[in-house]
């Protein structure tokens, strides 16, 4: 569960490190947001730059959008498993629902492939 001002892992490759939530967009009247939820973030730190073979995508203070992929709140499966991730983490995508990056770090839930995130499932590292 991710809530305004809550600080948040970036695990693309877009450049970024950490990102602070400022809005969860689209819950009408919640003000928390789950798997699979778009969140307006601002950049809290980036990755160093080592002279000019990394392409950073995104710089400190900027204002993005992200969607969530892990928390640290219990999440149930279908098959009645539970999963819970160590922090939580987002995905920053452009306006048009695009991912900025070009590859994802981690593992990730199935269940953002049957929402509208299968291109963020097939970047990453495998899912669960």
């Amino acid at each position: 569960m991710v809530r305004a001002q809550s600080i948040l892992k970036i695990v693309d490759n877009s450049g970024g490190k950490k990102a602070k939530c400022l809005k969860v967009k689209g819950k009408s009247g919640l003000s928390h947001a789950n798997l699979g939820d778009v969140v307006v973030v601002s950049i809290q730190s980036v990755k160093p730059r080592y002279k000019s073979q990394v392409r950073v995508r995104v710089n400190r203070s900027e204002v993005h959008r992200g969607v969530v992929v892990q928390t640290r709140r219990f999440y149930r499966q279908s098959d009645g498993k539970r999963l819970s991730f160590g922090s939580n983490s987002v995905v920053l995508i452009n306006s048009k629902g695009k991912s900025i990056g070009t590859r994802i770090s981690t593992f990730l839930p199935r269940y953002l492939r049957h929402l509208k995130w299968s291109k963020i499932g097939v970047l990453a590292r495998g899912l669960i």
